[in-house]
């Protein structure tokens, strides 16, 4: 009996991890984020749940790195850096997790953040 209930708990919290949808940012393609990136105002789509409010609260915190501005009809944001190198870079990941973004698709590729700034960010 111990191991019916332990299997179906099992399988219950199976189901619900995938049922779980990571939220994750998108890059329509490497080269126009190349370009973005040397020019210091890199464009990202935020999902859809992701608000203006959002962006605003927790981009005040990196103002001294980047400056937001947030399109809530296309739910682009672009980050226009303060300095343009890899370590104010880095803290763009700070505010996509704030946003609980773990996950970025750049064209057909999605990459866990980490990853996401060690190849295209850095």
């Amino acid at each position: 009996m111990k191991s019916i209930l332990f299997s179906l708990f099992f399988f219950g919290m199976t189901l619900s991890a995938f049922a779980q949808s990571e939220a994750e940012v998108s890059i329509s393609s490497k080269e126009d984020f190349i370009k973005d990136k040397a020019a210091g105002e890199i464009v990202m789509v935020l999902p859809s749940k992701i608000t203006s409010s959002d962006v605003e609260k927790y981009g005040k915190y990196y103002t001294s790195f980047f400056n937001t501005a947030f399109d809530e009809m296309t739910h682009k944001v672009t980050f226009n850096m303060v300095k343009n190198d890899a370590k104010s870079r880095r803290v763009i990941i700070r505010f996509l997790s704030a946003n609980g973004i773990q996950f970025a698709r750049v064209g057909e590729k999605t990459l866990p953040l980490s990853n996401f700034y060690e190849e295209y960010l850095k």
